[in-house]
């Protein structure tokens, strides 16, 4: 899934965006004078300060009309309203109301000490019973215009534990019940459930306002992205047509913009080499067909001479027919694979039985190898038959040339969802694994397994892949373990 976007243009564009969204929020908050914060507690803290320190003013208001008897009722109702735990202590770690947590160390060092890291620089804690000789307390906001309680203007202090809660707050409180003018130097103790879940560090207003601002991006740029990428797959699924030989194949982008360019580029291409890879393979065929006729006049003139020399003259002629013979087996192959690939793909075809077929050709090419077959008397596939033919006899010929002295060979054929593979496996050499993908190529030898004596000129694979094509099917070579070759015909089923 992962290499997946990462080779997606559309999902890196996007990101792209996304990140460009975060640097202006950033570069936003930079210019109002808001401090970069230096690590994900002060970003969080930075985030929920106000709220929290909202909270602990109307806690603090609220204890001033009640007994100390009953500030548990008073922290349980805003526990249950914010969805979290609050604890009220002295600062010297005294527990006053609020949930029964045994308070960590750090935590109780935090209520009676000074600052314990760089990040606590700007934290400035009062000590329980007022400030030391010769400092001053925390500074203080104006007094409330009500009941004249100051608050701390301290920041709020998040300190993780390794145990119990991992997450604590501290917030100065002066704490006074009802009935007194006591002021008691305490502190107010945010004990979240979770830490990404707790609505006073995180709000759903604010993961909202988050969400908002991606759709908004992802709704500007996803019409445009969804665009370009569509086009752009147009465009790669033409190419590989190309690649395979298809050069009718339309792309179908109409934009008038560089990528519509593109495409209609692209298609001018395809028409031009279209044009001049048929024109070479006519050329070649016509040529091929030509020479048919006087090279038959060339065998039947050597098959008389042959009559008239004598014993020592006759070994020479016997070179000379042979090689007249190869060039007849060239020109006649050349012929065949030209026609195959003059044919048009996608017609002439027909509901072709396979298994009559493959036994028809097992007969004729089997060349004494032992040939096996599994092949379903109802597969039928769509298809030339003379090429199909051809195909097969060319693939079942190579493999007992090659491997029918190694072993059967097998002939099978599965049908799965509208497709029919037929496989022929031998058990010869093989071939070297950077030459899989030659082998189709014309006049392609596997040189260190196939000499040119044995090998043919080459041509026996790539009229396979040009018959098959032409039936609107694909053909691949494959490895087997431990040794052998595999060719795999892929048809159109007719059922």
């Amino acid at each position: 899934m992962i290499a997946q976007l990462r080779r997606s243009l559309g999902a890196r564009i996007l990101l792209l965006a996304v990140v460009n969204l975060v640097l202006l929020a950033g570069i936003g908050l930079a210019a109002s004078g808001v401090r970069v914060p230096r690590s994900l507690s002060e970003i969080v803290m930075q985030s929920a300060e106000l709220r929290l320190q909202e909270v602990a003013r109307r806690i603090a208001l609220d204890l001033e009309g009640t007994t100390p008897e009953d500030a548990g009722a008073i922290l349980e109702r805003y526990a249950n309203e914010y969805r979290t735990r609050f604890m009220l202590v002295r600062n010297d770690g005294t527990r006053i109301a609020g949930a029964e947590l045994e308070i960590p160390h750090d935590v109780r060092l935090a209520l009676s000490g000074p600052p314990r890291g760089p990040e606590d620089r700007e934290f400035r804690f009062a000590p329980p019973s007022g400030p030391p000789h010769g400092r001053s307390g925390p500074p203080v906001g104006p007094p409330d215009a009500r009941t004249g309680l100051r608050m701390p203007q301290t920041p709020a202090h998040l300190i993780p534990t390794r145990t119990g809660p991992r997450f604590w707050v501290v917030l100065r409180l002066p704490i006074r019940f009802a009935g007194t003018a006591d002021i008691t130097p305490g502190s107010l103790l945010v004990i979240p459930y979770g830490f990404f879940t707790d609505p006073l560090l995180f709000p759903m207003r604010a993961v909202l306002w988050v969400l908002f601002a991606l759709s908004v991006t992802v709704l500007c740029w996803w019409p445009v992205l969804r665009s370009i990428t569509k086009s752009l797959s147009r465009i790669e699924h033409a190419t590989n047509e190309i690649a395979q030989g298809r050069f009718d194949t339309k792309i179908g982008v109409s934009r008038s913009d560089e990528i519509g360019r593109l495409s209609s580029s692209i298609e001018q291409m395809a028409g031009r080499l279209g044009v001049m890879v048929s024109g070479q393979k006519r050329f070649l065929g016509d040529t091929a067909h030509e020479l048919r006729s006087p090279i038959g006049r060339m065998q039947i003139a050597l098959e008389l001479l042959e009559r008239k020399v004598g014993d020592g003259e006759r070994a020479y002629v016997g070179d000379l027919k042979e090689d007249v013979e190869e060039l007849r087996t060239l020109t006649d192959e050349l012929l065949q694979y030209a026609r195959a690939e003059l044919r048009e793909r996608g017609k002439v075809l027909e509901a072709v039985p396979l298994l009559p077929l493959v036994e028809r050709v097992i007969v004729k090419d089997g060349q004494g190898a032992t040939i096996t077959s599994a092949i379903d008397a109802r597969i039928v596939v769509n298809a030339d038959p003379g090429l199909l033919e051809r195909a097969l006899s060319n693939v079942v010929r190579n493999a007992a040339a090659y491997a029918g002295a190694a072993g059967p060979i097998h002939i099978n054929a599965t049908e799965d969802r509208g497709q029919v593979v037929v496989s022929i496996a031998d058990q010869g050499p093989g071939v070297a694994p950077e030459s899989l993908q030659q082998l189709f190529e014309p006049f392609y030898r596997e040189d260190a397994a196939r000499t040119r004596k044995t090998g043919g000129v080459g041509l026996g694979l790539a009229i396979v892949r040009s018959a098959v094509e032409a039936c609107g099917g694909s053909v691949s070579c494959h490895l087997r373990e431990p040794h052998g070759l595999e060719v795999r015909i892929v048809l159109v089923s007719a059922r």
